[in-house]
């Protein structure tokens, strides 16, 4: 039911709520370019990410939260394992959040990394955020090998926006969002968030987006 009444109200979002067209112009590597950024400890933050010009309107304004994969054999394995997790947002605002920072020129996020023998999330740290290898779903992530995530400026018609947008893969800063319901690895629904670019299509389908999928700027909100 949950799934008909998302895909219902996504399918009613007017054309145009359409992204618009930005140039994205990379900010140097390095703390120094966010947000918030203390010389003397060389730490930017901490904030949360916001979703911003979001084609689903419902969400438009959002932070972060997070979701993980879990793996567990009950044969070997004495207690369930975090494999690896997500940033992503959820379909309320009224929520934890994970916040960021960015510390020794790394994005990172206060996660869990370990799980308790009853499966509860655990040993929350600052733990580096990559984007996923695969750039048809390249999510944002962390307990995995991946690209580092970068922060740009965007332009509309030669005039600056105000904000600090995050991105990737070549100069993209456009995300695709996808709703799910809660599942093990989330105790709440949430919409899944994938990284945009030249080679984000479906290789199967050759689709841009996935069914019911809308985009959204990110931004750091200070």
């Amino acid at each position: 039911m949950k799934t008909a009444i998302f895909t219902s109200l996504l399918a009613t979002l007017p054309a145009a709520l359409a992204l618009p067209e930005v140039v994205a112009k990379p900010l140097p590597e390095g703390c120094a370019s966010y947000p918030g950024y203390n010389a003397e400890t060389g730490v930017a933050g901490p904030w949360v990410l916001k979703l911003v010009n979001s084609e689903n309107t419902a969400i438009d304004g959002f932070s972060d939260t997070s979701h993980y994969s879990i793996s567990f054999n009950p044969r070997t394995d004495r207690k369930p394992t975090l494999r690896w997790g997500f940033i992503n947002f959820p379909t309320r605002n009224d929520i934890a959040k994970n916040p960021l920072q960015c510390r020794d020129g790394k994005l990172l996020a206060w996660v869990p990394t370990d799980l308790t023998d009853a499966g509860a999330p655990t040993n929350y740290q600052w733990v580096p955020l990559v984007l996923s290898p695969y750039p048809y779903d390249a999510s944002l992530m962390y307990k995995i090998d991946g690209t580092a995530p970068r922060i740009f400026e965007h332009y509309i018609d030669g005039e600056k926006q105000p904000g600090t947008f995050l991105g990737g893969y070549d100069n993209t800063t456009a995300w695709g969002l996808k709703y799910y319901p809660a599942n093990v690895g989330s105790p709440r629904d949430y919409y899944y968030t994938r990284l945009l670019g030249p080679n984000s299509a479906d290789p199967t389908t050759g689709e841009k987006l996935n069914a019911n999928e809308t985009r959204s700027f990110i931004s750091i909100a200070a």
